[in-house]
């Protein structure tokens, strides 16, 4: 923070997913899905855009000049990175809501967490916040995953990212109660000017109690959901949470195996992404944005490195099998298994029983080693089942 004003800082950075119970978590009533300590995730960045469209208008006019602008739809994207963050024990990871709302849900025994894709429609949805030194609070309603990817290489901690969009977005900063103004339970008079720092589905705290806006009946009141006792001249900041559950321990980049039709290979990078190919529902009329989406083909791809060691030399010619020079080449199918940590119970474990092999070129560097890409797509065996991630293995 600064020597005399709080600034939002990335070092105090709290985050905060949680899977909505419906989709959208019932943005700006009464009835919004509210947060908790349980809901932290540790993060390593974040991203939140909110963009409106402004389109100018350009029927004839005697100046050449811009004079007015028309509303158009809002767009709501976001994007997050973490380390694999095992709990162990019965615990889920603290990004559990993203990989849910990627793959579709998630089963296994009481002592271990198994995602695995679903082919029906009923991605849910989170609802995330991030807030930093209380000067302000950004949330997402409805949020969407369109791309997962996991990444491990070079002994660098292996770290699992997530992008999409989202149907709503508030912002809330600070501001004041109006020091005469008269103040409900359900109205809530500001200084003036302050009222912009608050959107309606902001969540905020007044006298230690938290509320949510539901509206403005002016610039600057505030409409809140009832329940508060609020009192003139009273500071009003975004709320927040004390994180907890926040348990586990990051998986290093120095344990684990890779496992490609049964050899195990010392890779030098492997990444997996997952796109879900999902189709947002934003060009309705009378619609501001995005209000559902619908779920497309999905594609589960990604690219192993190895060095060129000639006992490897068989994981990249497994992609083309020829006979004769005249004959078609076969394409086979193997499969994939990476275990990432090595501690038991605190390993993350990706299967991709059916993976074939795609095409890339050897790189040669001058004096270095060759290295091989094997670049792969994942395939079903009997649907549903390209990947399969395992928690606390």
């Amino acid at each position: 923070m600064g020597a005399t004003t709080d600034h939002a800082l990335g070092r105090n950075l709290r985050f905060f997913c949680k899977k909505e119970a419906a989709p959208g978590g019932a943005y700006g009533t009464d009835s919004q899905e509210a947060l908790a300590g349980g809901d932290a995730a540790k993060v390593l960045s974040t991203s939140m855009e909110f963009t409106v469209a402004r389109n100018d208008r350009m029927d004839s006019r005697t100046s050449r000049s811009v004079m007015e602008r028309i509303t158009g739809k809002q767009e709501v994207s976001w994007s997050c990175e973490s380390y694999l963050l095992p709990k162990g024990s019965t615990d889920a990871p603290d990004i559990d809501p993203f990989i849910e709302a990627a793959m579709g849900g998630s089963f296994g025994s009481p002592t271990t967490k198994t995602y695995k894709f679903s082919d029906s429609n009923a991605l849910p949805t989170v609802h995330m916040m991030r807030t930093a030194n209380g000067a302000l609070r950004e949330d997402l309603f409805g949020c969407y995953v369109e791309d997962m990817n996991i990444t491990a290489s070079g002994g660098e901690e292996p770290k699992i990212s997530f992008s999409g969009g989202a149907f709503n977005y508030a912002l809330t900063g600070t501001g004041t109660v109006h020091g005469s103004t008269s103040v409900t339970t359900t109205s809530v008079p500001l200084v003036t000017g302050d009222g912009v720092n608050f959107m309606v589905g902001s969540t905020i705290d007044i006298n230690t109690g938290s509320t949510i806006v539901t509206s403005k009946s002016a610039a600057d009141t505030l409409v809140v959901k009832t329940g508060g006792t609020y009192a003139n001249s009273e500071a009003i900041t975004p709320e927040t949470y004390t994180e907890t559950g926040t348990g586990g321990n990051p998986v290093n980049g120095i344990s684990g195996s890779l496992v490609l039709n049964g050899v195990t290979l010392p890779v030098t990078s492997f990444d997996v992404t997952v796109t879900n190919g999902l189709k947002a529902l934003s060009d309705e009329a009378f619609e501001k944005g995005t209000s559902d989406f619908v779920a497309g083909y999905r594609s589960v791809k990604g690219n192993i490195s190895v060095r060129a060691r000639k006992d490897f030399i068989k994981s990249l010619t497994q992609r083309y099998v020829q006979t004769t020079a005249t004959a078609d080449p076969t394409f086979s199918s193997v499969a994939l298994v990476v275990t990432m940590g090595g501690v038991s119970g605190k390993k993350v474990v990706a299967t991709l029983s059916k993976i074939e092999l795609d095409f890339a070129g050897i790189d040669v560097p001058e004096a270095e080693e060759a290295i091989l890409s094997l670049p792969f797509t994942a395939l079903g065996t009997s649907g549903s089942d390209e990947l399969t991630l395992a928690w606390n293995q």
